[in-house]
């Protein structure tokens, strides 16, 4: 019995990929994660200092056509201020097992599934500490709406943090548009465009950080997904009208760490959307010489450091 225990232990912890959907819980393997419906994905994590006890742990939800790996700056600063950083692949973005569903989800809810599960995950493995949401770009939005749907419950996070959160479209598009984008996402949901094309525009002028375009960042970017199915960025579409209802529903503490520059969202939209905010705690901080990717551009210091004692006194109010 203790040798099939101990098989049964090792095949957990290393072969999440062979596990499948059927009567299989969700867990956490060495590298990968299985969610709520079988789903394998990768995940990783940066440890404070062995031998010490995290203060909190924060999850990172990376953007569109990012990764885990998009946050090792935090992983890198945050466990040395006692916060373990933990961040996972999104579904249907560029380090996706399955390549075919690269660039495409079939609608929000399997995005705020994920999120749900892979936080009782971590907070199963760290009982007792605090579980923070570091959500940037589409990650802002998944944290945004998953914490709203999860209000009440025990599950929730402790706090949320939304980076270069996407309040609006600087580009906005007409009300005919927006029907016949629809429609087309209906007869054809899985029918894919590039950004560029959307929008208009080249990539290669799209400013990211203060010294890189998207299209320079893509070009070096192994997980980069080069084109995204209408059901995809009309799921998002859907995720900005509920924007409004979601932020007045939160009540935990909520910061904003934001750019003026920002290419996805003006000041005045990420302004709007934070007055909307209804938690009696909550901050709003700007990086004026930074762009879109924070946590890549002249400030990132600035950034982790502000949100490290952000963080701080969340940990100290609730040991009171």
């Amino acid at each position: 019995m203790s040798r099939l225990l101990a098989v049964l232990a090792v095949l957990m912890l290393s072969a999440c990929a062979a596990l499948k959907p059927s009567g299989v819980r969700p867990v956490l393997c060495a590298e990968d994660w299985v969610s709520f419906d079988g789903k394998t994905m990768p995940w990783q994590s940066w440890a404070v200092p062995s031998g010490t006890k995290p203060r909190g742990i924060v999850i990172a939800v990376h953007g569109l056509s990012g990764a885990k790996s998009d946050f090792w700056f935090l992983g890198q600063e945050l466990p040395k201020r006692g916060y373990t950083v933990y961040a996972y692949d999104l579904r249907g973005q560029g380090n996706d097992p399955v390549i075919g569903e690269r660039g495409d989800i079939t609608g929000q809810k399997v995005w705020k599934r994920d999120l749900a599960t892979f936080h009782a995950l971590v907070k199963r493995r760290h009982p007792k500490v605090p579980v923070f949401w570091y959500g940037e770009s589409l990650g802002s939005l998944i944290a945004l709406h998953t914490a709203a749907d999860l209000l009440g419950n025990r599950s929730d996070p402790e706090a949320i943090i939304l980076a270069s959160p996407v309040a609006g479209l600087r580009q906005t598009i007409s009300g005919f548009q927006r029907f016949l984008l629809e429609t087309a996402a209906k007869l054809s949901p899985r029918t894919r465009y590039t950004l560029g094309e959307l929008a208009g525009v080249d990539e290669k002028k799209i400013q990211v950080t203060s010294n890189s375009t998207h299209g320079g960042q893509m070009a070096v970017t192994p997980h980069h997904v080069g084109a995204f199915s209408l059901r995809l960025l009309t799921t998002i579409g859907e995720m900005l009208d509920e924007n409004p209802d979601a932020v007045r529903d939160l009540k935990m503490p909520v910061l904003f760490v934001a750019s003026p520059n920002d290419v996805m969202s003006s000041a005045d939209q990420i302004q709007g959307l934070f007055a909307q905010v209804r938690s009696r705690d909550k901050k709003l901080l700007w990086y004026t010489r930074s762009y879109h990717l924070l946590l890549h551009d002249v400030q990132r210091q600035e950034v982790v450091n502000d949100v490290a004692r952000w963080l701080d006194r969340q940990v100290k109010d609730r040991e009171r």
